[in-house]
């Protein structure tokens, strides 16, 4: 009696469920997210790793890989043609950014003056080229820079100005192709910029008027400091924007004449899908994305702003 009572007595201890089954049972959000870090991994990640081990390599696509150390960094850094590449790229970019962010926030503190019905207008009308497909619009301007039937060309021989051969003068092809991508960004830096002032106290402002500032004063000392954080972003998203730039030149020029408009992204194209060099085309994309991640600090480090309001 006493064995019997004495198991009877004796604490229970439930079994511990397996790891399966306790993930079974909170396993539920993780099937929800897992499309993404799937498709994550294989179109990004696992690509972005096999560029980098490429970049050390030899392979036209066809043969085995055949890895030969930093030769394409050294070739890289001895080529002409990714010089030029690089100096397109680099004159388009800081063209772009800084006379486009200079351009959206003149519109954006413009559009702010007039009443709200005629902004809301206006800003619908500038933000249309935003959603407006990049082949519609690098063939309107296309059309526009023709040299027999062009309408710049129209405008300026009807004030007694030559016409321009815009696309195929290496001298005015590149400018072509800025005055488009800024007038193409516009709106849409404009927009992010118009909520950045909108961010901004109107009590700030009020203040200003009782001391007596001026518009200028005002935009110098009040608008432009708090805006900042605003103005880094649009020039970091622009910057990362315009150094990968390929459809808008591969259409207007195909990255000519004479390789005046040929950009660093339309570079790695040819390197690897004309002469399937990939593994220097790796090779470009790798550095590619370093001049990316450095012209993203520099703009942090330019653009930092310690304003508080």
């Amino acid at each position: 009696m006493t064995l019997i009572g004495s198991v009877n007595n004796a604490p229970v201890h439930k079994e511990t469920p397996g790891f399966w089954k306790r993930f079974s049972k909170s396993s539920t959000p993780y099937w929800f997210i897992a499309p993404f870090f799937i498709g994550f991994i294989i179109f990004q990640l696992l690509p972005i790793i096999f560029s980098g081990v490429l970049s050390f390599a030899e392979w036209d696509g066809m043969k085995p890989i055949q890895f030969s150390g930093l030769d394409n960094f050294k070739t890289l850094f001895a080529d002409a043609r990714f010089w030029n590449a690089f100096r397109n790229t680099l004159w388009i970019t800081l063209s772009c950014s800084i006379l486009g962010t200079i351009g959206s926030t003149a519109l954006a503190v413009l559009l702010e003056k007039v009443p709200d019905r005629l902004s809301s207008i206006l800003r619908v009308i500038f933000f249309l080229p935003s959603v407006t497909s990049v082949v519609v619009i690098t063939y309107v301007f296309k059309q526009l820079y023709n040299t027999d039937s062009g309408f710049i060309n129209l405008t300026l021989t009807q004030f007694g100005l030559p016409a321009q051969n815009w696309l195929n003068d290496p001298k005015l092809a590149l400018m072509a192709l800025i005055v488009m991508l800024i007038w193409a960004g516009l709106g849409w830096d404009a927009l992010i910029i118009t909520a950045g002032l909108r961010s901004i106290p109107q009590e700030i402002y009020d203040a200003s008027k009782v001391d007596g500032a001026s518009g200028w004063s005002e935009f110098r000392y009040i608008t432009f400091p708090l805006l900042r954080p605003t103005l880094t972003f649009v020039m970091v998203t622009s910057v990362i924007y315009l150094w990968g730039l390929f459809a808008q030149p591969q259409l207007l020029t195909a990255g000519g004449p004479l390789r005046a408009t040929q950009t660093i992204a339309l570079y790695l194209y040819e390197a690897g899908f004309r002469y399937h060099k990939f593994g220097y085309a790796s090779a470009i994309a790798i550095a590619l994305s370093f001049v990316m991640f450095l012209s993203s600090y520099i703009n942090f480090r330019v653009m930092k702003s310690d304003v508080r309001y």
